[in-house]
C-alpha cells in the first residue's frame, strides 16, 4: 500500500513535467501563429485595397453614366422645347387674321388665271362636241352611240366650265360652283383614261365603227386613215388632258378654301368699319 501511495504521488509530478514541457513548447507555437498572421495580414490588406479600388471605380463609372444620361435628357428637352417654340407660332387676333385672309397674294391670282384658262379650253371642247353631236343627229339613221357619247361629253365639259365661272365671279353658297367644277374634273380625267385604255385594248373595233358609219359622221376613208396615223399623238393629247384635269381638281379645292376665307374676312372687316358709323348716326 505504501508503494502504491508513493507511485500515486509520482504521477502528479509527471503532470507537472508535461505542463512545463507544454509551457516550454507554447512560445514556439505562439511565434509560429504570430508569423502566420503576420504573413497573411499583408495579403488581406492588398486584397481589401483591390476590392475598395474596384468598388470605387464602379461607383465612378455609374456616376459618369448617370451624369451622361442627365446631360442627354437635358439636351433632348432643350431641343424639343426649341422645336416647339419654332413650330408654335404666336396666335393672331381676329382682326389680324382677317387682314391676312383678306389678302390673297400673287400666287393665288396666278393659279386662278391658269384655272380660268383651263375652263375656257373645256368650254370650247364642250361646245365643239355638242355641235358635232347635234349635226350627226340630223340624219335619218344616225350613229346613235356616237351621238350620245358626243352630246354627253360636250354637256359635261360645258357644265364644268359654267360652274367654274359661277364659282369665281359669284359668292353663291360659299362658292359652291368651284366645288362642282372640281369634282367634275375627276370624272373627265377618268373618261380620258378610259378612252386611252379602250383604244389600246381594241382600236380596230372603233375604227370599224367609224368606217361603217362614215356617211352619217361626216367622214371619209382618207380622214379615217389620218386618224389612224395620228393615233400616238392622240394618246399623248388625252394623257395630257387627263393630267390637266387632275391638277385642276386639287387647285380648285385649294382656291375655293382661300376664297371662302377671304369672303368671310372681308365681311367681318366691313362690319367692324361700319360700327363707328352706326354709332355716330345714333348720336
Amino acid at each position: 500500500m505504501a508503494k502504491l501511495k508513493k507511485f500515486k504521488k509520482l504521477i502528479p509530478g509527471k503532470d507537472k513535467n508535461k505542463a512545463k514541457v507544454s509551457e516550454e513548447a507554447s512560445p514556439l507555437m505562439a511565434d509560429s501563429t504570430k508569423s502566420k498572421s503576420s504573413t497573411s495580414s499583408p495579403r488581406l490588406e492588398v486584397e481589401n485595397d483591390k476590392e475598395r479600388e474596384e468598388k470605387k471605380r464602379q461607383r465612378d463609372e455609374r456616376r459618369k453614366q448617370r451624369d451622361q444620361r442627365l446631360a442627354d435628357s437635358k439636351t433632348t428637352k432643350e431641343s424639343s422645347s426649341k422645336t416647339k417654340k419654332k413650330k408654335s407660332k404666336p396666335k393672331l387676333t381676329q382682326e389680324e387674321q382677317d387682314e391676312k385672309d383678306a389678302k390673297l397674294g400673287c400666287c393665288h391670282y396666278f393659279q386662278e388665271i391658269l384655272v380660268k384658262i383651263v375652263h375656257v379650253i373645256d368650254a370650247v371642247i364642250g361646245l365643239t362636241f355638242l355641235i358635232y353631236g347635234i349635226l350627226i343627229n340630223n340624219f335619218e339613221n344616225p350613229a346613235i352611240d356616237a351621238v350620245i357619247s358626243c352630246m354627253a361629253f360636250g354637256a359635261t365639259m360645258l357644265f364644268t366650265s359654267i360652274m367654274g365661272a359661277i364659282g369665281f365671279y359669284t359668292k353663291l353658297c360659299w362658292r359652291v360652283g368651284l366645288l362642282f367644277s372640281a369634282y367634275t374634273a375627276v370624272l373627265i380625267a377618268f373618261f380620258y383614261t378610259f378612252i386611252i385604255i379602250a383604244l389600246l385594248g381594241g382600236k380596230d373595233i372603233y375604227f370599224d365603227y367609224l368606217k361603217e358609219n362614215k356617211s352619217v359622221m361626216y367622214l371619209d376613208d382618207n380622214e379615217i386613215a389620218i386618224l389612224q396615223q395620228i393615233l400616238p399623238f392622240f394618246y399623248i393629247a388625252l394623257a395630257s388632258l387627263a393630267a390637266i384635269e387632275t391638277v385642276r381638281f386639287f387647285t380648285l379645292r385649294k382656291l375655293r378654301g382661300k376664297l371662302v376665307r377671304s369672303d368671310a374676312a372681308s365681311v367681318r372687316i366691313s362690319a367692324r368699319l361700319a360700327e363707328p358709323l352706326i354709332g355716330d348716326e345714333q348720336v
